[in-house]
């Protein structure tokens, strides 16, 4: 495509007129003019999808997803990173990285359109799922995991009060002050928001709402400051989960139940407040 664009700028000459930049310029620069257009002698002979996502050699529109992948901490401890894990996307398993010192990945060529739930593989830590994303038609950043190594893990089991159970999973979220995320200082949760997934489960499974010691509190019967929620033991299928409170709007959630893991739809592309 690029080389396409390329040709076609180099044959029209002065006749060519780039829309939505500045009316001297008459070159196209990928990076520059990302959603170009290219007009020439009046008539639109190409427009701008973001070049940056036309990049799999078949015609199809891809995009880079990138983001982090932070160990939970206990109550006023940092977040810490997971290092050397590996990333990979459910739904198109050949797509895969690794996680560097600082927790970062970053994924190349998903195909727009697509669902793509991003799972975190690491010995120390239980196999953790993101939400499920429809990839838009440009680059998704910020995707993260937020996960509890296995002494953690079980550390929060008894606070829940139970064993979980290898043939279901633990689905959790936080419902987020608009424009917060965990890439930001302080609690960042919408206190007072009832959660419920759809299909419907029973009271055994929650939502179990974390407190504002980030603990999760079964005596709880809707958010905190915090913002966690937890169903758990949930049996495998595909959930939506929503976030309710009034005045306020939330994006909901798509999270795909496998057993044996740990779905964390997790700031800033969890239950999101909206205004």
């Amino acid at each position: 495509m690029r080389a396409e664009i390329g040709e076609a700028a180099h044959r029209a000459g002065p006749n060519l007129a780039v829309q939505g930049v500045h009316e001297e310029q008459r070159m196209i620069h990928p990076h520059v003019y990302p959603t170009a257009s290219l007009v020439w002698a009046g008539v639109l002979v190409w427009s701008g999808v973001p070049i940056a996502s036309c990049g799999s050699g078949d015609g199809a529109m891809t995009i880079n997803a990138s983001g982090n992948a932070f160990a939970f901490a206990l109550p006023g401890e940092p977040y810490g990173r997971v290092v050397n894990g590996t990333v990979s996307v459910l739904e198109m398993p050949e797509f895969s990285t690794t996680t560097d010192e600082d927790g970062f990945f970053s994924i190349e060529g998903l195909p727009v359109g697509e669902e793509a739930t991003f799972v975190l593989e690491h010995d120390n830590f239980h196999v953790t799922h993101t939400k499920t994303f429809i990839l838009p038609d440009e680059d998704l950043e910020r995707v993260t995991f937020q996960t509890p190594d296995n002494l953690l893990y079980a550390l929060l089991e008894g606070v829940v009060e139970i064993v979980s159970d290898p043939e279901m999973c633990q689905m959790v979220s936080t419902v987020t002050v608009v424009g917060k995320s965990i890439y930001d200082e302080g609690a960042h949760g919408v206190p007072g928001a009832t959660v419920s997934a759809d299909p419907v489960l029973g009271d055994a499974h929650g939502p179990i709402y974390f407190n504002e010691n980030v603990l999760p509190d079964r005596s709880r019967t809707e958010s905190s400051d915090d913002g966690g929620i937890l169903f758990v033991n949930v049996p495998p299928g595909d959930y939506t989960v929503t976030a309710v409170k009034e005045g306020v709007d939330f994006v909901p959630v798509l999270l795909k139940c496998r057993a044996n893991t740990l779905v964390n739809a997790s700031p800033p592309y969890g239950l999101q407040a909206l205004n």
